[in-house]
């Protein structure tokens, strides 16, 4: 019952340690036209990392924007990563714009995210969380 109870308090622990680790105020900031590092499939560069505290646009969220533009020849993809914009939160929400205007097409998506460095695709802190789980659901 004691290791029971002394694993259950563990996890929970785990679990608000991952948590409250993955809700800072720091994004990444870069995009794509001066840094090919910043592109769709990021890794997360620490170099792109800023507190968005030190900015006027700190709100807690971090912002991704990408846009495709065809027109004669092959598509311009464009990628930003900002701070700030939150409207609903979670990258579960995104728009997506289509414009025609004279025979150039753009397609823009936009992201939000509540959560530090949110913005830049898969999150160490969740992946952890996650195998800690399937090991714990494992063991018992």
């Amino acid at each position: 019952m004691y290791t029971s109870t002394a694993l259950t308090l563990l996890c929970g622990k785990f679990w608000l340690l991952t948590f409250s680790l993955a809700a800072g105020t720091s994004c990444y900031v870069c995009d794509s036209t001066t840094d090919g590092r910043c592109s769709d499939e990021y890794t997360g560069v620490s170099g792109h990392e800023v507190d968005c505290s030190l900015n006027s646009i700190d709100n807690g969220a971090c912002t991704k924007e990408k846009a495709t533009v065809k027109g004669i020849g092959s598509p311009i993809t464009y990628v930003e990563r900002t701070c700030g914009g939150s409207y609903v939160a979670n990258c579960a929400q995104s728009d997506r714009l289509k414009i025609n205007l004279l025979g150039i097409k753009t397609e823009t998506w936009t992201c939000t995210c509540d959560g530090n460095l949110c913005n830049g695709g898969s999150q160490l802190t969740y992946s952890a969380a996650l195998v800690f789980a399937v090991i714990m659901k494992f063991l018992f």
